[in-house]
């Protein structure tokens, strides 16, 4: 006497996974790269308000470091640009000062707008299951 499963069921609901997975990509990105561009933008809010360090505001940007299976953005003063090595100076400071800029408000600030733009994309793959 043996048991039997049918797969059948989950094998369909795999396969519609998989369909998903390769169209949820490109639509999360395009979230993912709106919040680092929202991002960018009140760093570069910040710090226009410095009396000290706007002159590091061209040197604020993103850049997309996606690999196979996840995306990522990193968003800062690139040290390559003019001003850009201020950075470090204006978030972590030095041993005579500075250390006055805020670089985990501007994640906060966007944090729940994304999430909700992630959220809502996943509600729609949900129902094309």
């Amino acid at each position: 006497m043996g048991i039997e499963v049918d797969l059948s069921e989950l094998h369909r609901f795999e396969a519609s996974l998989g369909r998903i997975a390769s169209k949820a990509l490109p639509e999360v990105d395009a979230v993912l790269e709106k919040g680092a561009l929202n991002i960018k933008n009140d760093m570069v809010a910040a710090v226009k308000e410095s009396a000290h360090f706007k002159g590091m505001t061209g040197a604020i940007s993103y850049d997309s470091a996606a690999a196979v299976g996840h995306l990522r953005y990193e968003i800062g003063p690139d040290k390559g640009r003019r001003g850009g090595a201020l950075g470090n100076i204006y978030y972590f400071g030095t041993s005579r000062g500075g250390g006055t800029g805020d670089i985990d408000g501007p994640l906060a600030t966007e944090e729940p707008r994304t999430y909700s733009e992630l959220g809502k994309l996943v509600s729609k793959w949900g129902d094309s299951l």
